[in-house]
This record gives structure tokens, C-alpha cells and sequence, in this order.
């Protein structure tokens, strides 16, 4: 559960600028709360030189118990970023604010933020975020300050190293999401590598299939709605054993 608000601490984290600078992936909008990708999965590596670009979703509990058993049964009224340390040379972070405040994030409601620039010095480097969650208590915000490790940027010098990593896909989403009649499958990669990116319905009965050079970095590929009727589609984004699946809505 730790890991949780770690990752929300991380994705109020998500902004030194509070434009909006990213769009949330529908495909957590379920959730009850979770930041993602978790600790566990951790950010796409990095290569110096090369532009760099990892989002976060995320969504804050209503209970702080989620995120410190000690504080289980307070409620929770937002979340802040206050700051990161350990990001690689380079890199900032900027997120989409849900309130007039900078960086601030509503419980309950789906957030995002996002990891960018180009490193600039090879490196493993362990991150620790420092959040401030804000508890509604006897009808006052009452502040609790969090900080949290788990997180990791890899970043290497070029092509020796990274092919260890392998691909390093991420960052995977389609955009806009719902949409009408196209929508674009978005990823990021940490080295150039084939990708192939397939759409499915929900029995699982392929409808459509590219294979591509992916590039390292950002990468874009169209996907027209056709003939399609209107509902709830799977795209499945796959380069050498990194795979990701996600689920995209059809509404004309």
C-alpha cells in the first residue's frame, strides 16, 4: 500500500508547471486509487543524448490508511507535490494540477503528470519523493508530510549498455481517448527496435495489425475507426519482450 501513495506522492510530483501537460490514460478510471506504473514496473530507462519522456496516472485514496497504516480511517482532501530528489541530469518533471494550487491532486479523481527532457549523464538513480497530504480532521486540512523511495531512472551511454535493457517501451496510451473516427496509439521507447501494435474487440478476435520501426523516444502510430461500432476496443503494443495492453472507447 506504501507504494501507492508513493506513487501519488510521485505523480502530485509530477509538476514544477502546472499547464496541462498531459492527458489522463481512461484505461485507470476504474480504479479506486493506485499510481501507474508502480514501483514495481518503474520508469522507461534513458539513454544520453536522447530525448526522454515517461507519464504517470494516478489517483489519490480517500483514505489515508492507503498510504500510512497509522493514519487508517483519516480522510484524505488532496495531495501536493512539495519535491523530488535523485532525477538524472536533464530530466524535470511538470504536472496537470486539479486545483487552483500548483501540483495538487484530487482524491478519487484521475490524474497525470510526466517525466521529460534529455539526460545528460549516464547513471542508476534512485528517486525519493516528498509529498504533503492534506487530512480532513475536525473540519480543518491538517498536513502530513510523506517521503517515499521505490522509484528508479536507469540511464545509459548508448548502445552497449542498452542492450541489455532492451527496448524499454512506455509511456503507452492512445490519444484522444474516447474519440470519434481516429485516435493515435502514443509510446515511448529508450533505444530504437520493431514494434508491433495490433487492435482486438473484447473476444479477443484481431481487427487490425502494423509492424513498425520504432524510434527511441517518442513514437506515434494512426489508428482510423472505419466500419468499427461503437464500444470498447483493445490495442496491444509489443516490442521484443516488453509488452503493454490497453483499452480504447469507440463513441461517434
Amino acid at each position: 500500500m506504501k507504494k501507492l501513495l508513493l506513487a501519488s506522492v510521485f505523480l502530485a510530483s509530477a509538476g514544477l508547471a502546472s499547464a496541462q501537460v498531459c492527458t489522463p490514460n481512461p484505461l485507470y478510471a476504474d480504479s479506486l486509487f493506485g499510481v501507474w506504473p508502480d514501483t514495481t514496473t518503474n520508469f522507461v530507462p534513458g539513454i544520453v543524448g536522447e530525448p526522454y519522456f515517461q507519464a504517470l496516472d494516478l489517483i489519490v485514496p480517500q483514505d489515508a490508511g492507503a498510504v500510512n497504516p497509522n493514519f487508517n480511517g483519516v480522510l484524505l482532501d488532496s495531495v501536493k507535490f512539495v519535491g523530488i530528489n535523485g532525477l538524472p541530469p536533464g530530466l524535470s518533471i511538470a504536472c496537470a494540477s486539479q486545483t487552483a494550487a500548483p501540483c495538487t491532486y484530487l482524491t478519487g479523481q484521475l490524474g497525470c503528470g510526466v517525466i521529460q527532457g534529455t539526460p545528460t549523464t549516464a547513471g542508476v538513480y534512485p528517486l525519493t519523493l516528498t509529498v504533503t497530504a492534506y487530512a480532513a480532521l475536525f473540519g480543518t486540512a491538517l498536513p502530513i508530510d510523506q517521503s517515499f523511495g521505490g522509484y528508479r531512472i536507469v540511464v545509459s551511454e548508448g548502445v552497449g549498455i542498452t542492450e541489455l535493457l532492451g527496448p524499454g517501451l512506455g509511456g503507452v496510451r492512445n490519444v484522444p481517448n474516447p474519440f470519434a473516427t481516429r485516435t493515435s496509439i502514443e509510446f515511448q521507447m529508450a533505444k530504437a527496435s520493431e514494434v508491433n501494435v495490433r487492435v482486438f474487440n473484447l473476444l479477443g478476435e484481431e481487427l487490425w495489425n502494423q509492424t513498425l520501426q520504432g524510434r527511441s523516444g517518442a513514437n506515434r502510430v494512426p489508428f482510423e475507426s472505419g466500419n468499427l461500432q461503437d464500444g470498447v476496443y483493445l490495442f496491444k503494443v509489443q516490442s521484443g519482450k516488453d509488452t503493454f495492453t490497453g483499452r480504447m472507447v469507440l463513441n461517434r
